[in-house]
């Protein structure tokens, strides 16, 4: 829709250039030949005019459909991804909401009259594609949450086993530190019983 918007203001600027060179060649002629005719005094200045509010129209037609393209552009993306920065979809949501309140607005032509763009049926069925989009990205950032709470209860069991297995680490380095230490003294408990017999052994 916006390549085609863009080829039709293309076209309307090549057909205006165009009446407006015969309009003002009609006025010429009609000067050097001293004659007064109605269009040479009407029909320019109304074409300039009518112009005008063209420009104006085509303008906010062409920035509404860059709205909307960068819009379900954007949407679309985040809808895809598997993975999405939170950030990236309040981007979206922010993008959206802008596009329905310029839908919602009217184009102020150059004299200050309004007029709303396009049809009532027309703009309505563009709103309700936009909110549908809206209703799409907002369930896909209830997904995203509910995953980062199952993530974050994951996280959690895991600390608490890394936790267990590591205070179980320390018992069972407390244990055989024990072991050790209890294999020490009953070795110096024999040694020391040897020496005694073989003290005694030696008074005999």
């Amino acid at each position: 829709m916006l390549d085609k918007h863009r080829k039709f203001v293309d076209v309307a600027q090549s057909t205006y250039d165009y009446g407006r060179q015969l309009l003002q060649a009609t006025v010429v002629l009609c000067q050097s030949l001293r004659c007064t005719t109605r269009s040479s005094g009407d029909t320019l200045p109304r074409l300039n005019r009518v112009w005008k509010q063209f420009s104006v129209s085509a303008e906010e037609r062409q920035q509404r459909l860059e709205l909307a393209l960068n819009f379900h552009t954007a949407a679309e993306r985040v809808l895809q991804l598997e993975c999405v920065d939170p950030e990236s979809l309040d981007e979206v949501d922010a993008s959206g909401k802008t596009l329905l309140d310029r839908l919602a607005m009217p184009v102020i032509f150059p004299d200050g009259t309004e007029q709303f763009f396009g049809s009532p049926s027309d703009t309505a069925a563009a709103a309700e594609g936009v909110r549908e989009r809206l209703l799409l990205v907002e369930e896909r950032r209830l997904q995203l949450q509910e995953a980062g709470l199952h993530n974050d209860d994951y996280e959690e069991e895991e600390e608490v086993r890394n936790g267990q297995e590591a205070r179980l680490d320390v018992i069972g380095e407390e244990l055989s530190e024990k072991e050790d230490q209890d294999e020490e003294e009953v070795e110096e408990e024999v040694e020391q019983r040897d020496e005694d017999l073989e003290r005694a052994t030696q008074d005999c």
